[in-house]
């Protein structure tokens, strides 16, 4: 009976002393992975960089206190277990003398001895796993310690190689900034250098303007005094310098130079200017005059310049101006001998009954020209640029080959006009003639178009948004794709008028609707109106018909 006793005591014993060693340390980790997950959580790496002197001499000091509490365990071992249990020696060789008085008690039946023997041997185990326990848990605690450190040093790094991740992607983000900077100076230096080429050939360019001079002085003196001097193409001009105008024209490339977007020719540049100094002043005022001019955001920087968005030929443009000036009116003769004026850089060009049949401007910057009695008839003009172009009885239509001028072949049965891409945008055009064009997806966006014939002419794909249509003929002419949203137009059948009139099926007035608005709501949003006309000159235009704002309720392709 003792002995079972003994025996349950000493495995309770030894239940008890592993739970009490593996709850402590279990307790331990926990709460200090607790503490540290917060900290990492809602404090983030700064704080723990900031008080990382602070955490490692805590830790240090556990450290130093479980070590010296182990120390001493060690050294006053025996003491306290014979302080505690009565027993400082607890090896395993030792319980048997305790095991044996407790059989002989019980062979000699003396529960006394037996019951002194049991609690001795109970005692000695205690003794003895009380050591064990606490050596376990000291080992334990101060591996627990050192994994946790470098738990958290690890944890600490990968935060620092993130930090560290992000600063590289910044130095990235930079250095490609830079190596974009450094692309577009050497992009810079390869347009200049073409630049600096084609400023060669300005010089012959110059040469072929001085003798141009020539041929308007010795014009002059056939002329009536004081009139302007128009050149002969054929008279006054010899094949030898009709050469090298063509040849001046093919040699010159184009090529994108700086500019710094300001062009005296832009009135809108020049009202911004002008109001800059009042902006805040007067924001209201400033507000309205951008609507109109379309100007809008700030200013730009003083001095900044910029490669222009595409190529283009200042040097041809010099020609054309050169040509123009010097009185050269019909340009047919130089057009069949070649003559390449596209991609010509002219802005504000002024063209005065200028005959320009067969030519060559493709890709041209015309932008804020005055056109006026002018004939472009089967022309190549694929994507020019007629910006803000003031236009008056002009011809850009498809010409019979029988109303060529000459030297151009009249046995071809028509000379067709190429505007495609073209664009119009905020030009003024009126009493002009479009009719049989090849213009697929044109720019006539807030242009003014009075009196316009687009008689049979392919513009589909084009758009007029926010354009003012004033007695513009679409007869016959294919609108597929077509856009008129935001334009103006005059009557509440407009867009009924537009349908019998185009190709038969090119254009479905159920895509827009009309609004009737005002007249003077036109000139708000529209510079070529507000520039060209006013409200008196527009309502006689306009009648009892009223004036219409067109909006587009579905997309094109339904």
């Amino acid at each position: 009976m003792v002995d079972e006793t003994a025996g349950e005591t000493v495995a309770s014993t030894k239940l008890t002393s592993r739970s009490g060693v593996g709850v402590p340390l279990g307790m331990l980790i926990f709460v200090f992975g607790t503490a540290a997950g917060f900290l990492l959580a809602f404090s983030g790496l700064g704080l723990i960089e900031d008080t990382a002197g602070i955490i490692l001499l805590a830790f240090l000091c556990v450290l130093i206190f479980i070590g010296a509490f182990g120390l001493m365990v060690v050294i006053f071992r025996k003491p306290l277990l014979r302080r505690l249990f009565g027993f400082a020696e607890t090896q395993l060789e030792l319980f048997s003398e305790p095991l044996a008085r407790v059989t002989r008690g019980a062979v000699d039946r003396n529960p006394q001895a037996a019951t002194d023997a049991a609690r001795d041997l109970v005692h000695m185990a205690l003794a003895r796993y009380a050591w064990i326990a606490t050596r376990r848990w000291i080992i334990g605690s101060l591996t627990a310690l050192i994994a946790a450190m470098a738990a958290l040093a690890g944890t600490a790094l990968l935060f620092r190689q993130n930090v560290l991740l992000q600063e590289q992607a910044v130095l990235f983000a930079e250095q490609n900034l830079r190596i974009d900077n450094q692309i577009q100076l050497a992009t810079y230096d390869v347009q200049l250098a073409e630049a600096a080429r084609n400023a060669q050939l300005a010089v012959e360019i110059t040469a072929l303007a001085g003798l141009l001079g020539d041929k308007v002085n010795a014009a002059q003196t056939e002329q009536t005094p004081g009139s302007v001097p128009i050149l002969d193409p054929f008279a006054d001009i010899d094949l030898g310098l009709v050469m090298r105008l063509t040849s001046a024209s093919r040699a010159t490339k184009p090529y994108r130079f700086l500019e710094t977007g300001l062009r005296p020719e832009d009135q809108g540049a020049v009202i911004r200017a002008a109001m800059e100094r009042r902006r805040d002043d007067l924001p209201k005022t400033f507000e309205r005059l951008g609507g109109i001019f379309g100007f809008d955001g700030p200013p730009p920087a003083p001095g900044a310049v910029r490669l222009n968005d595409r190529p283009a030929s200042p040097e041809r443009g010099q020609l054309f101006q050169a040509m123009t000036t010097a009185g050269l009116r019909a340009f047919e003769r130089f057009n069949l001998f070649g003559l390449d004026l596209s991609y010509a850089y002219a802005p504000g060009l002024n063209l005065f009954a200028t005959s320009f049949q067969g030519g060559q401007l493709s890709y041209a910057d015309l932008t804020f020209a005055q056109i006026f009695e002018s004939d472009f008839a089967g022309s190549f003009m694929f994507n020019a640029r007629l910006r803000s172009t003031n236009i008056r009885d002009t011809n850009f239509g498809t010409v019979p080959g029988a109303a060529i001028n000459p030297p151009f072949s009249k046995d071809e049965p028509f000379y067709l006009t190429t505007l495609s891409g073209a664009d119009f945008s905020d030009a003024t055009i009126r009493r002009s003639r479009f009719a049989g064009v090849n213009g697929l997806a044109m720019n006539f966006d807030g242009a003014v178009l009075m009196d316009v014939d687009f008689t049979d002419a392919s513009i589909s794909a084009s758009t007029f948004r926010g354009a003012v249509l004033l007695r513009a003929d679409f007869k016959g002419a294919d609108l597929r794709f077509v856009d008129f949203d935001q334009a103006y137009v005059i009557g509440a059948d407009a867009l009924t008028r537009l349908q019998s009139a185009a190709a038969a099926g090119s254009f479905n007035p159920s895509h827009f609707r009309l609004e009737r608005v005002e007249p003077v709501a036109a000139f708000d949003g529209n510079l070529a109106l507000f520039q060209n006309f006013d409200v008196e000159e527009l309502l006689p235009l306009i009648g009892a018909a009223g004036l219409f704002k067109v909006t587009r309720v579905q997309s094109l392709e339904n």
